[in-house]
């Protein structure tokens, strides 16, 4: 049975609201699934009682409240505290024009046992009281609301997870419902299958509630919740992330430029490019916010990688290619860098990856497009799009690394999974938009312990900074048009 995490789920909700598919339609499909449970498993019951919380989960407890009083059925429903959020506030407004339920809101436990009378009232309890949202000890009115659910002798209906089960691990570390049914949605949650659970979750019911496949598939604005923006005040320079750039050569310098510029503007500390010497001048030429090591020489050579080793050591993440160039020197350099450099995190990218054919390191981040693709693995990536993530998917397993393969449809998979991204413009064949790729896919894997994560939201924020570059100029912008709106895409998804 496929399961999913507490987190996974939420940004399944997001990207299904950025697909088009608004959360009041979820959760009025989740309301009419938990009522059609109450109906087919105690066909006999005439008097439910729904305890709602004020979240989302609270929510499908006042929808299935509508449905089951549009059919006859006694309802009366509790709910504890003020709801404020959308669109649980709106089913609940929309309860309140209707003449059924018996509806009455509680702020504290004292208040809920005025209302004992009415736990041993109801033939069905549905427990809508918190869902995936809980968060340690149980707080009132919600801790004695599950202790009168479960002294109720009636069978209990628990909407998503039982109140007070972890959705994630099964553990209960304070109280929780024992649920006759749970009906969950979409998929199980983890911890509605560990041994041990059951004697909480009762029957399980999965309801599917209309969220698209593609809203796991592909990359969208809820992926943001398996990265951190966050910063402690307390943090000091280099805290919030240092990535390293090798790359540049006597005839390019502005690929690594643009890479350690668009890792800036990710939310990294420092950006640090390792360059031959006539690329260092320039970069140091272009802008004060970049360290620029030279390098002696026109190209990186082996007798560089000491020190290029030195600086990865000390970095979070290291991007190895932009500009580098293709001397055999060059690729002998790369290939004892990716020797030594085996197991920290690593973006292969560009010229560093025509020097890692039948050598990638492992657990590193590749990003090549088609021929460079073909050039790696000996097969050309196939142009029917299922055909092409399974290819992407066996090559990231076989070598133990994480693909990023570029395209108007982005594949990205660590060997397990598959991810797809659907944004950018076809103005992004402009040079240089696959440098910025790299520096923001290195920025996000400070931000996330997850490769394919870090791979899957650089790809997403390139790809509308793209979109967003081309309806303001067309197919007319540069790769460093995608610069400054970088910041503004991370601050709208990730609120940081």
């Amino acid at each position: 049975m496929s399961v999913i995490t507490v987190r996974e789920m939420a940004a399944a909700d997001i990207n299904s609201e950025w697909l088009g598919v608004p959360r009041a339609a979820l959760m009025e499909n989740a309301g009419a699934a938990v009522a059609r449970a109450v109906l087919r498993g105690f066909p006999k019951a005439r008097r439910v009682l729904i305890v709602a919380g004020t979240g989302n989960n609270g929510g499908d407890g006042l929808v299935a409240a509508r449905h089951l009083c549009s059919i006859g059925i006694t309802v009366r429903a509790v709910v504890l505290g003020d709801v404020r959020e959308e669109p649980a506030r709106a089913n609940l407004q929309t309860l309140q024009r209707l003449r059924c339920p018996e509806l009455r809101t509680v702020r504290d436990g004292q208040d809920l046992l005025m209302l004992q009378e009415w736990f041993l009232w109801a033939e069905v309890i549905v427990d809508a009281v918190l869902g995936t949202g809980i968060k340690g000890r149980i707080r009132e009115p919600h801790a004695t609301a599950i202790d009168l659910m479960n002294m109720s002798p009636a069978p209990k209906v628990s909407v998503d997870v039982p109140s007070g089960l972890d959705p994630d691990t099964g553990e209960v570390r304070d109280r929780a419902v024992k649920a006759t049914v749970t009906v969950t949605f979409h998929k199980p949650k983890t911890g509605l299958v560990v041994p041990g659970a059951d004697k909480y979750v009762g029957m399980l019911v999965v309801a599917p509630i209309g969220i698209p496949r593609e809203a796991e598939l592909y990359v969208g604005p809820g992926d943001f919740l398996f990265a951190d923006f966050r910063r402690d005040p307390t943090s000091k320079k280099g805290d919030n992330g240092r990535v390293l750039v090798v790359g540049g050569s006597e005839q390019y310098s502005g690929a690594p430029l643009l890479t350690a510029l668009a890792a800036l503007r990710v939310g990294v500390d420092l950006a640090v490019i390792i360059a031959p010497y006539p690329a260092s001048a320039a970069h140091k030429a272009y802008s004060p916010d970049i360290i620029s090591v030279p390098l002696d020489g026109n190209a990186l050579e082996l007798r560089h990688v000491d020190l290029v080793a030195k600086y990865a050591e000390r970095s979070d993440v290291t991007v190895v290619g932009p500009g580098l160039g293709t001397e055999e020197d060059t690729a002998a350099a790369v290939r004892e860098l990716a020797r030594r450099l085996g197991g920290r995190r690593l973006v292969v990218d560009a010229d560093a990856l025509k020097a890692l054919r039948g050598g990638l390191p492992p657990r590193s981040i590749v990003t090549p497009h088609a021929g460079e693709f073909e050039f790696l693995f000996g097969v050309r990536p196939p142009g029917e799009l299922e055909d092409r993530a399974g290819l992407v998917r066996r090559m990231a397993e076989a070598n133990n690394t994480t693909i990023l393969l570029k395209g108007r449809i982005d594949v990205i998979s660590d060997g397990r999974q598959v991810k797809l991204n659907v944004t950018g413009c076809p103005g992004m064949t402009v040079g240089g938009t696959g440098d910025v790729l790299a520096g923001i896919v290195a920025a996000m894997w400070t931000k996330t312990d997850s490769p394919l994560h870090a791979a899957a939201l650089g790809a997403f924020v390139n790809g509308v900074a793209g979109e967003e570059a081309c309806r303001e100029h067309g197919y007319h912008f540069t790769a460093s048009d995608l610069l400054p709106i970088i910041p503004r895409i991370i601050r709208r998804y990730a609120g940081h």
